[in-house]
């Protein structure tokens, strides 16, 4: 009897602060697959000669690193930006990609140039065997886009790139 007693008090308890949720009260939770997620990153809107695109940003070490790794692609007018605090040379590779693109080199507001339709190496390349992307100049920014983007545009060295204040 003491120890029904003793439980009839802890649940009580439990039930007092919250503890115990009636089971109305989980059936009114959606389950976790149907609330939305989050953005992963932080996007911005940018325009590239005279076309407005929406940009995920890649800004910390373990972002750019990332990069669009592991994705099966990019939706229509959007791409990825990398910013970067100082101009210097800058070398991608594509490891986890699953899509070729065309790697963008921005300075001063400009593309400078381009790798256009780099793609994936084959799988099971060893890290120090990946081919690298070059900017062979100083850049702020770099912009992945899918592989013929440019060539779709016309895009090449001296299209403007305006990028927000913020990331500049």
């Amino acid at each position: 009897m003491k120890r029904l007693i003793l439980l009839l008090t802890f649940a009580l308890v439990l039930a007092a602060t919250g503890s115990i949720q009636p089971a109305t009260a989980q059936r009114e939770q959606a389950p976790p697959w149907r609330v939305p997620m989050p953005a992963a990153r932080a996007t911005a809107e940018i325009t590239v000669g005279n076309i407005p695109m929406t940009v995920e940003l890649a800004l910390s070490p373990n972002e750019q690193s990332l990069g669009l790794g592991y994705r099966n692609g990019l939706e229509p007018g959007t791409g990825m930006l990398f910013a970067f605090e100082d101009p210097a040379e800058r070398s991608f590779w594509m490891r986890g990609m699953r899509f070729c693109l065309d790697i963008v080199w921005i300075a001063n507001g400009e593309i400078i140039g381009a790798a256009e339709n780099a793609c994936p190496d084959p799988e099971g390349t060893d890290d120090s065997d990946r081919e690298r992307y070059l900017s062979g100049e100083p850049v702020t920014h770099v912009l992945e886009v899918p592989a013929g983007w440019l060539a779709e545009h016309e895009f090449g060295p001296g299209t403007p790139v305006q990028i927000p204040e913020s990331l500049r």
